[in-house]
């Protein structure tokens, strides 16, 4: 029997096979069209969350920097659409909700003042318009808040003079050699830094333009910088009447010369808060003792003579009161109400004449744990520490500038 029609049969006839390659190629066609359309759908996705990404980059920096400007709406919506514009978008709305604002102030402490940025622009397309998809909106938005800063570190010295013109030099005066300050120093004038070997382990902060000088052997890295800031309310301004004197003395009085202030005389003091009319004077070495020293009209004098130094802080009588850490106190106008002139030692408290200056002339190795809260500032001489308290916190830090969540 011949093979020949059962293998003709079983290979099919050539119009078969034709027609099966056909099929082939149009459901080849069919799927190379879908993957190539899927392809150009990917490839513009992907180019339209790109430019999403570089859209919100833009308004996260344009609401940042317009919240710097807050609470100047004026300057903070100018400067939200600048900073859009620097990043390739010019459709840029800036929103500042009013219950932000009270009669232009920032009310950071009631809800943080804050700036809406909305960028608008049509995404680009590289194939799906083949495909009639329109290419959709990939703007975003952001919100920058300008948020108060807590208050900076408890202040260690501060002059509250405040003339329009500065003119009449620098109100905190670090004449001294070899001095180190912990805390905040704060003049609403001029400050300047004679050194060498000036060191600051806190914030410095000034009022006048070109207000923070140094001399040229001072070379400190301050950190943070100083920087300037509007002017400061002192943090301490203690007048006459708020002072609870336990003894008064005569006008002129040399404290190391009365006994009756003595526990131990020319050693050791008794608690006191010792207060004059006039002039009042301490001088000796070793000395130690609570007592505060207060003058109404005169100058405060205290000198150490050798090289023990002397021990002082502030009377018990004070304690627990907003006065705990008076120390030396004179409501004197006189060109110095304060004059400390004292090596070695250590004194705590603060040392307060805020009609007039304090002279504090120290050396070897004289620590203050206190602050030193006057009209004007003068500190001479070489190795002196100065150590804040804690109680009077210094001026706020730069704003806190950040996008909402």
């Amino acid at each position: 029997m011949s093979l020949a029609p059962r293998v003709r049969h079983a290979c099919g006839s050539p119009g078969q096979t034709f027609r099966q390659r056909g099929q082939v190629l149009i459901l080849f066609v069919m799927g190379a069209t879908v993957i190539f359309v899927i392809g150009a759908i990917v490839v513009d996705i992907g180019l339209w969350v790109s430019q999403r990404r570089s859209a919100q980059a833009a308004a996260d920096l344009a609401a940042l920097a317009a919240a710097t400007e807050l609470p100047d709406s004026g300057a903070a919506a100018l400067k939200g659409e600048t900073f859009g514009s620097r990043n390739g978008f010019d459709d840029v709305l800036v929103r500042i909700p009013s219950p932000h604002f009270t009669n232009g102030s920032c009310l950071a402490d009631v809800d943080p003042c804050s700036v809406e940025v909305e960028i608008h622009d049509k995404g680009g397309s590289l194939f799906t318009g083949i495909f009639g998809i329109f290419s959709p909106d990939i703007g975003a938005t952001a919100t920058g808040v300008h948020g108060a800063s807590p208050p900076g570190p408890d202040v260690a010295l501060f002059a509250s003079k405040s003339d329009s013109d500065c003119g009449d030099g620098p109100t905190v005066d670090i004449e001294a050699q070899h001095v180190t300050v912990t805390g905040s120093t704060h003049t609403n004038e001029i400050i300047y830094i004679d050194g060498p070997d000036d060191d600051f382990a806190g914030p410095i902060t000034y009022v006048c333009a070109n207000g923070f000088t140094e001399g040229s052997q001072q070379h400190f890295a301050y950190q943070p910088p100083p920087r300037i800031i509007d002017t400061q309310a002192a943090p301490l301004n203690v007048n006459w009447s708020d002072v609870p004197c336990t003894v008064t003395v005569p006008s002129g009085t040399h404290i190391e010369n009365d006994s009756n202030l003595w526990d131990v005389p020319g050693s050791q003091l008794k608690s006191n808060v010792i207060c004059s009319d006039g002039d009042l004077a301490l001088s000796g070495d070793g000395i130690s003792g609570h007592a505060t020293f207060a003058s109404r009209n005169g100058t405060v004098n205290i000198s150490s003579t050798g090289s023990l130094g002397n021990h002082l802080q502030p009377a018990d009588s004070l304690s627990g009161t907003p006065l705990a850490n008076l120390l030396v106190f004179s409501a004197s106008t006189s060109s110095s109400a304060v004059e400390m002139t004292v090596t070695a030692g250590r004194y705590a408290g603060y040392i307060h004449a805020p009609k007039s200056r304090v002279v504090f002339n120290g050396g070897q190795n004289v620590d203050l744990n206190g602050a030193i809260i006057a009209l004007t500032v003068l500190l001479t001489g070489s190795n002196i520490t100065i150590e804040a308290l804690p109680g009077l916190s210094g001026p706020p830090g730069p704003p806190e500038i950040h996008l909402e969540d």
